[in-house]
């Protein structure tokens, strides 16, 4: 025998509880609508404010004044939250070469430290900077009526993308105190290098340096030692595989989103000086 099953009555037109679906279900219907307007406003505020800031880290990174060109270029290097995302967005709607040739270098750096960061996680490890150095003496002045003296310092000749260094110095920088601590004044490479690994991978180091003249005092995150040696060749500093060809896959891929490539290549650093830690 087949069971009977009751039906539920329909409301009628009209009556109270008809008129309470109707009401809710245009409620629901107009807390959709809010929803969807209030993501498309803040999507669109959101894209406002992407574009006004890209065009001014853009002029920022093209302009005439060369001290704001680097200091910019500087702060984009120092910020590891910086996703290739954003450096594709900005090269999409870079105009110049010189807006160009600063991004790729920004890109070839955060790249090439986002595989170090990944291949050497958990290793432990000495310390290193990534910079090839000379032994120099500077003079330094403390005030303005003070007179000036003559100062050991370790010279950065050249940093490497990917490591530290390059992120916080520049050529030239001279560094006259590690730690908070003065170089000696018969200081040699290999006593830095000593200094450098006496610190392991993930430390912070003080350094106050000499900048065309100027002191000043920068922090330094060290990075792994091992990945010195793996990331470039021991002859010089052109990337080794598969690192190199990593960043070609990158760069490629950058350039592919404009029409003319740069003037300038950056696939190759020029060696001045074997990289030490």
């Amino acid at each position: 025998m087949l069971e009977h099953r009751a039906h539920p009555q329909a409301c009628p037109t009209g009556s109270p509880q008809h008129r309470r679906r109707v009401t809710r279900g245009w409620l629901l219907v107009m807390l959709m609508l809010c929803c969807v307007l209030l993501h498309t406003a803040t999507t669109q505020a959101q894209d406002n404010r992407l574009n006004a800031d890209d065009a001014q880290v853009l002029a920022d990174l093209g302009s005439e004044d060369f001290a704001l060109r680097q200091y910019v270029t500087q702060r984009m290097l120092q910020d590891n939250g910086l996703a290739q995302d954003d450096l594709d967005r900005l090269f999409a709607k870079s105009q110049t070469p010189e807006q160009r040739h600063r991004l790729l270098r920004i890109a070839r750096h955060h790249d090439i430290r986002r595989m170090i960061e990944v291949r050497f996680q958990d290793q432990a490890s000495s310390g290193s900077m990534g910079l090839s150095h000379a032994v120099v003496r500077v003079q330094v002045t403390e005030g303005d009526e003070s007179p000036a003296e003559s100062r050991a310092g370790i010279m950065a000749a050249l940093t490497l993308p990917g490591f530290p260094a390059y992120a916080t110095m520049h050529p030239g920088d001279v560094i006259i105190e590690f730690d908070g601590q003065p170089m000696p004044d018969k200081v040699t490479g290999p006593m830095f290098q000593q200094m450098i690994q006496g610190r392991r991978a993930g430390d912070t180091i003080d350094l106050t340096i000499v900048r065309k003249g100027v002191v000043d005092r920068i922090e330094m995150t060290l990075s792994n030692s091992q990945a010195l040696g793996e990331v470039y060749h021991s002859s010089g500093v052109v990337l080794n595989s598969p690192y190199r060809e990593q960043w070609a896959k990158t760069r490629e891929a950058m350039l592919s989103l404009i029409n003319n490539e740069p003037q300038r290549d950056d696939d190759i650093i020029l060696p001045e000086r074997d990289p030490t830690p």
